[in-house]
């Protein structure tokens, strides 16, 4: 099995086994995602089926009434909903404004054709915070941030879209150091599929907070940007990084989210 890895900062790695589905593969998983925070496996996955059944391996899959067997398929359509659209998403950890407990995130490819951009990004995020202010990071730990859910999609919880609701920027597993806990704001003109703020401080304070982090994220050093192939599978340590999605030109990119929950 080749083994490529995607960061300069040691996370993130490609492997490309003759048969996604075997065994050994599942038994791995979990070594894989501790030593190098996210994996992409290429080869081997014939649909989103399998990519659910390999991540399987790792814990309960979220059934959600939102979600179709295990799945929801991301494809663009010409509602004003950001989520389903073509418009980017700002590097975010999956969960937090729609009650669940993500441990780790699947992204699936099913369809990648005439698409101009559309890569998912994806930043090893507590090892970036390294390069922050470390009073910004106390402040952060401290204060925790607000978020305020805008598309109205179903996927996000009611109370969500209705009023800000605080949840700590740090959360941690048991036995395990806190990690980022948040979703990056969008940039000025983007559509919006939610806002966040520091909590606690003014506008000012928070955006030059926010913007800071935004730009140790996005260091070269920490984060990864995916060619996708159709039967490609992304899978990432959801207290261990952060990703998010460029915006695209394109009708036929569809991609299939999988989330596995916390036992």
């Amino acid at each position: 099995m080749s083994m490529q890895t995607l960061t300069r900062s040691g996370a993130g790695v490609l492997i490309e086994p003759t048969h996604a589905a075997d065994a050994s593969l599942a038994a791995r998983l979990h070594e894989l995602l501790e030593q190098y925070r996210f994996v992409v496996v290429r080869g081997g996955l014939s649909c989103v089926d399998d990519a659910v059944a390999l991540l399987s391996h790792l814990g309960p899959i979220n059934e959600a009434s939102t979600r179709v067997q295990g799945q929801v398929l991301v494809e663009p359509n010409r509602d004003e909903e950001v989520f389903p659209s073509n418009s980017p998403q700002p590097l975010h950890k999956d969960g937090i404004l729609t009650g669940f407990d993500v441990t780790v995130v699947g992204i699936y490819c099913a369809e990648f054709r005439h698409i101009t951009n559309g890569r998912t990004y994806v930043s090893d995020s507590n090892v970036a915070l390294e390069r922050l202010n470390p009073a910004d990071v106390a402040l952060l730990k401290e204060n925790g941030v607000e978020g305020l859910a805008v598309d109205n999609t179903g996927n996000y919880r009611s109370d969500d879209t209705e009023t800000w609701h605080p949840f700590p920027a740090f959360k941690a597993l048991p036995g395990r150091e806190p990690t980022l806990n948040l979703g990056l704001p969008h940039q000025p003109g983007e559509p919006e599929s939610w806002r966040i703020r520091v909590a606690g401080v003014d506008e000012a304070t928070s955006q030059r907070i926010l913007t800071a982090l935004r730009g140790a994220l996005l260091n070269d050093i920490f984060v990864y940007f995916h060619e996708w192939r159709e039967g490609d599978l992304l899978i990432m340590d959801n207290y261990e990084v952060l990703h998010g999605r460029e915006g695209f030109e394109g009708r036929h990119r569809r991609l299939a989210n999988i989330q596995v929950l916390k036992d």
